[in-house]
This record gives structure tokens, C-alpha cells and sequence, in this order.
């Protein structure tokens, strides 16, 4: 059994690599059976974790140790964390430890927002997926790629765009609008993904985003604009596809017409 003085040290050691973002010295730390657990994760593995939870690390400026805990081959901790944008928040975690290195990690605090239940690693493998082929497709619409940007695309898509009709229903009415977009602009197309969420459960995934797209016309003229995006994917025999995609944007009640200068954070 580890001397509690041990853990403890290996304990200051896991928070330290973490706030220090090395991952190779974090990593170093963990038991090949490593496990995370908390109201948003169902026994996450190693990679599950690493994709997951790790970017967190860039948005922290402070992790500190209030309490330490231990029990044998176990730790409660409590800790303070200091976040970029000023705020702070405490959790309170259960450390396990085997042969010397970390085994599992239990986090204690509220329950996840309603609709979201916990990840299994599948799930968060299969969502980072989605992402690297969300973020290539918006790689070939800035190049106006076509073929690139039509990869995705199942041929029985159902899309509802922002402007008329109110759906097109398969891949080549698609590719058609998506071309004709394309021929409007002198040169690449801008489009920046703000806020981009993406999430998965078995064979199927969804994701949302608000995207600005801006861009100079042949014709003359130019647009700057953001658009509500959601998407919706398949697990197919070849791989994951879009199978429905909806663009929007607010409008006015008052006066009827779209709010084309809507800003994210705007209320």
C-alpha cells in the first residue's frame, strides 16, 4: 500500500501536468486501465479523456489544491480552479491509484444540462470523427470545391437553406444551389465556424454552430453575414454522412424582414 504522503505527491503531480498543459508528463501519470468519470463522461478511457477533457486545459490560469485527502490507495481533493475569463469554480474528485499510477478519476458536481446524458468513449471517438470531417468540408467550401464539399453528402440529404425553396431533398439538387453559390464570389469564400458543438450516440451524430460567411460578389457588391447551422449525420457502410443540414437566420416580427446584422452574444 502507498504511503499517503505518496499519493499525495502523485496527486500535486496530476494537477500540476494539467495546469502546465504537458501532456506527456500528465499521460506519464495514468495507469493503462485509466478511467474518468463524471456527470458528462460514463468511464472514459485514456483516449476518450485526452480528446475530451484536455482541451480544457487552454482556457485555465489557475488550479489550486485546497484539500488532499487520503485513504490507502484513494484521494478526495478539492480544488479551486481560475478560468481566462475571470470566473472560478470548485469540484471536489475521487483519485484512484494502482501499481503507482493514476486508475480512475471520479468528479463530483451538478448534473449535465437536460438532454444530455454521460459519453461513453465510442461516443466521443465517433463525435471527433464528425468534426475533423465537418472542418474538411468547410476547408473545400472556402476553396470552392465542389466535389470536396460534396464528399459528406448522402444522395438522399434533406436541406433546408436559408433562402427558397424551403427544402432541397437530394444530393444533386444540392451540389446544383452549392455550385451556384460558389459562381457568385471573386475568389475563396470566408466562412468561420463560431461555437461549433458536435455530439454522437451510436450511428448517429449531430452538430451546431453559428457561421459567418462574407465574401465579394463577380457581380459586384459583397456579403458579411452569420447563419444559424445545424447538421445532422449517419454511420453508413462507408463511413459517416450528412444526411440533413438546416441554415437560418432571425427575423423581425416587427417588421417582417431577416435580421442579416445579427452578432453571436447578441440577446
Amino acid at each position: 500500500m502507498a504511503e499517503a504522503s505518496t499519493i499525495e505527491e502523485k496527486v500535486r503531480a496530476v494537477f500540476s501536468a494539467y495546469l502546465a498543459r504537458d501532456a506527456d508528463a500528465f499521460l506519464a501519470l495514468l495507469h493503462p486501465g485509466f478511467s474518468f468519470t463524471s456527470p458528462y463522461d460514463d468511464a472514459i478511457d485514456c483516449d476518450a479523456f485526452m480528446e475530451r477533457c484536455w482541451p480544457s486545459t487552454q482556457s485555465l490560469t489557475a488550479l489550486d489544491l485546497k484539500q488532499v485527502t487520503t485513504d490507502g490507495e484513494t484521494a478526495f481533493v478539492l480544488y479551486e480552479s481560475g478560468l481566462s475569463d475571470g470566473e472560478t469554480f470548485r469540484n471536489v474528485e475521487l483519485f484512484t491509484f494502482r501499481d503507482g499510477q493514476l486508475y480512475g478519476v471520479d468528479v463530483f458536481f451538478g448534473d449535465p444540462p437536460a438532454g444530455h446524458g454521460r459519453w461513453k468513449s465510442d461516443d466521443i471517438r465517433a463525435a471527433a470523427t464528425v468534426r475533423r470531417l465537418i472542418e474538411d468540408r468547410y476547408r473545400a467550401i472556402r476553396a470552392k470545391d465542389t466535389d470536396a464539399a460534396m464528399a459528406l453528402v448522402t444522395e438522399n440529404i434533406v436541406m433546408f437553406d436559408v433562402v427558397e425553396p424551403l427544402r432541397h431533398t437530394s444530393a444533386k439538387a444540392v451540389r446544383q444551389r452549392e455550385q451556384e453559390w460558389f459562381d457568385r464570389f471573386e475568389g475563396p469564400v470566408s466562412v468561420e465556424l463560431n461555437d461549433l458543438i458536435v455530439s454522437a450516440d451510436g450511428d448517429t451524430a449531430f452538430a451546431y454552430s453559428l457561421n459567418r460567411y462574407s465574401g465579394d460578389f463577380e457581380a459586384g457588391g459583397s456579403t458579411d453575414m452569420w447563419v444559424r447551422h445545424t447538421s445532422c449525420y449517419r454511420l453508413k457502410e462507408h463511413g459517416w454522412r450528412l444526411v440533413h443540414e438546416h441554415l437560418s437566420v432571425p427575423f423581425d416580427p416587427q417588421t417582417g424582414m431577416w435580421s442579416l446584422d445579427a452578432q453571436p452574444g447578441e440577446v
